[in-house]
Order: C-alpha cells, then sequence, then structure tokens
C-alpha cells in the first residue's frame, strides 16, 4: 500500500501557523473505564479512569484478562484489594503479572505472579502485544462471572474470538469481531475520552499511542469532527461512498498520525486530491465543484484558504495520506485543519470527470 510523503507539507502547515465527594460504587460503573494499555519489555501496565465527579469504591470489583495461548486457562481474574477507590477524575495503574517494587508509588498496583494472588488460582500470563482482551468486571464471585451487566468495559487487541466477548457484546461494551491494532514497542493503546459513547463502535474510542501518558490524561487539545457528507455521482466506479477518517489522534510526537480514504477503488486511472484547509466553507458558499446530473457533491471546506493540496495514486478498498507530527514543533498546537478529499480519473474524456467527493474532517492539534 502507497503512502504519501508529506515532509515539504509537514514543514509547511508547521510554519503556518461544588458539591462535597460522596463515595459512589455500582451506579458510577459506567463513569470508571479502562484508559490506556502498554505491553513492552520496559512496562506492562493497564491505566483505568474515573471519569465521574465523585470517588468510586471498586474494591468489590476484578479485572479480566482474556488470552488465545493454547494449552493455557486463557482466563484470568484479579481481585482489586479492599479499599482500592479511585478519585474523581483521576487515574490507577496496574502492573499486570508483575511483582511490586520495595515502595510501590501511589495509584499504582502490581498483581504479582503467584497463581494464588489471582482469583480461583488460575494465575496469569504476561500482557501479550500481539492480542489479548481485558475487561473491568463489577464482582469477585465465580458464580457471577458469566453475567454480562457485570462486564462494564472491555478491549480486545490484535485478534478477536476471546472467552466473555460474547458477554461484552451482550452488555453493549463491545462490539463482538472488532479489535484494535496490536501494541507495538515503546507505544499503547489509548481511549479518547471525548470519543467514549459517541461512536458507532466501540473500537473507534482507542488509537494507538506513540506517546504513552501514564496515569494523566491521553489527549490534551486534540480534537476530531467529521462534517458534510460524502458522495459519489452516477455511473462512479467507487466500491461505495469515500469516507474520509483519521488513522489516530493529532497529537505532537505522533508519528502514525494520517488520514484514510475508505472505498476506493485503485484502478481505472483513479487518483486523488487531498486537500488542506484553515476553515470549513463560509455559509451560503456554492461549490467549486461542477456539478452532474443527479449528484449532490460538493466540497464544504474553504477553498479560499487552502493551506496544501496534492494528488495521490489510490490504492484497492482505501487510500493512506500520512501527515506525521513527530518532527513538529509545539508552535503548531492547537493549530487546526480542514480536510476533503475528490476522486477522480485522470484518463482523457473520463466520463464521469470524478467519481466521488468525501465527507471532510476538522482536527486540532494536541499536545
Amino acid at each position: 500500500m502507497k503512502h504519501t510523503n508529506h515532509r515539504t507539507i509537514v514543514g509547511f502547515l508547521a510554519t503556518s501557523l461544588a458539591l462535597a465527594p460522596s463515595l459512589c460504587t455500582g451506579l458510577c460503573a459506567q463513569d470508571v473505564v479502562l484508559s490506556e494499555v502498554r505491553v513492552d519489555s520496559t512496562a506492562r501496565w493497564i491505566e483505568i479512569h474515573n471519569r465521574s465527579a465523585q470517588p468510586v469504591d471498586i474494591s468489590e470489583w476484578s479485572l479480566y484478562y482474556a488470552t488465545l495461548t493454547p494449552l493455557m486457562p486463557q482466563n484470568y481474574w484479579w481481585p482489586f484489594p479492599a479499599g482500592t477507590t479511585i478519585a474523581a477524575d483521576e487515574f490507577i495503574r496496574v502492573f499486570w503479572f508483575s511483582n511490586p517494587p520495595a515502595t510501590v508509588p501511589p495509584g499504582d498496583y502490581y498483581t504479582g505472579t503467584s497463581p494464588y494472588g489471582y482469583l480461583f488460582s488460575l494465575g496469569g500470563e504476561p500482557l501479550n502485544p500481539h492480542a489479548g482482551a481485558l475487561a473491568l468486571v463489577t464482582t469477585q464471585r465465580a458464580g457471577e462471572m458469566a453475567t454480562p451487566s457485570h462486564f462494564v468495559d472491555w478491549v480486545n487487541w490484535g485478534d478477536t474470538g476471546f472467552a466473555r466477548e460474547d458477554l461484552a457484546g451482550i452488555n453493549g461494551v463491545w462490539n463482538v469481531g472488532t479489535f484494535t491494532p496490536p501494541i507495538p514497542p515503546n507505544y499503547s493503546i489509548a481511549r479518547n475520552p471525548g470519543a467514549i459513547g459517541n461512536v458507532p463502535y466501540r473500537v473507534d474510542e482507542w488509537f494507538v499511542d506513540s506517546t504513552p501518558t501514564p496515569k494523566a490524561s491521553n489527549i490534551a487539545g486534540a480534537e476530531i469532527e467529521s462534517y458534510g457528507i460524502a458522495c459519489t455521482v452516477p455511473g462512479h466506479h467507487l466500491v461505495g461512498q469515500p469516507l474520509l477518517r483519521t488513522r489516530s489522534m493529532p497529537l505532537l510526537g505522533n508519528r502514525d498520525f494520517g488520514y484514510r480514504v475508505e472505498n476506493t477503488t485503485g484502478f481505472f486511472g483513479e487518483v486523488m486530491l487531498f486537500v488542506y484547509s484553515a476553515a470549513p466553507a463560509p455559509t451560503g458558499w456554492r461549490s467549486i465543484i461542477p456539478p452532474l446530473p443527479g449528484s449532490t457533491c460538493e466540497e464544504v471546506i474553504d477553498p479560499t484558504r487552502i493551506l496544501a493540496a496534492f494528488v495521490v495514486e489510490t490504492n484497492i478498498m482505501g487510500t493512506e495520506v500520512d501527515l506525521p507530527l513527530n518532527t513538529c514543533s509545539a508552535g503548531i498546537a492547537g493549530l487546526e485543519l480542514h480536510s476533503q478529499a475528490l476522486v477522480f480519473d485522470w484518463l482523457p474524456n473520463a466520463y464521469p470527470p470524478f467519481q466521488g467527493v468525501s465527507n471532510a474532517v476538522r482536527v486540532k492539534i494536541g499536545l
């Protein structure tokens, strides 16, 4: 799959620039979430975030880890110790299958490696960066481990088909069959708090983060918003609507940030014009895209404030557009980019002259 080289574009963009708390338990289960997972040789931990405005007692909860390791139990539960409370809008971190150091920092927990430290004496396995699943479970009782309502959060990475994944699906906290990418060394999978409950699939709440932030917010100032409508024209040869989305969060230091346009075909002389603008189209702006019978395609970004535009060859099923942010200065934090793609054929006398127009995506670069 081809990727665009954006050193010049990145360089251009870089220069353009009182209530008393009470203790909450089961009723606040939806406010306590898995927030970040890191798995490599130097750090194997799970971050948990209390998103509510009051402390939450999780002393009766357990942390569940599922694997696909042959000849192993593949199901492991670790009970949170008595007195485990997460303060309002605070984080804790659990080092899975790890023994504690002499001094344990506040907010850190270690599961140990003895099978007797885990529920049902099943022991554990180290977190696997290639594939695994984690859940927050609001019980420590064996007879309740098959009850969907106790599985209040879930995440898969690298694969699907884990034991009890169906329970998370029944309880509506995961879409069965979906999973995030595997977790590379020195990276994490992190959750965008603004996306929780606001995207069609739970997996879209997660992104691969090149800048792990243990016991802290995963994003600071980064924003993503889709607007406008993707459309095709009569007679097009695309796989479907050319949907534009981001691959991860627009954070300084994220070398993997970029875009993807879904449903491109990758042949018939098809190419894509990708445009960055500083703003959406003004209210009442008339599209400059030539109208075609039966088509409502239009640009919804401001063509008078273009920051950069380029043409890229398309690929089968989807086309990637890279915008690495690992070499940018802190001065572009807060920069807004409005992007949209036009898919067309460069062959002479091609008809229709263009195949479709993507929705637009606004991103705000964060720290």
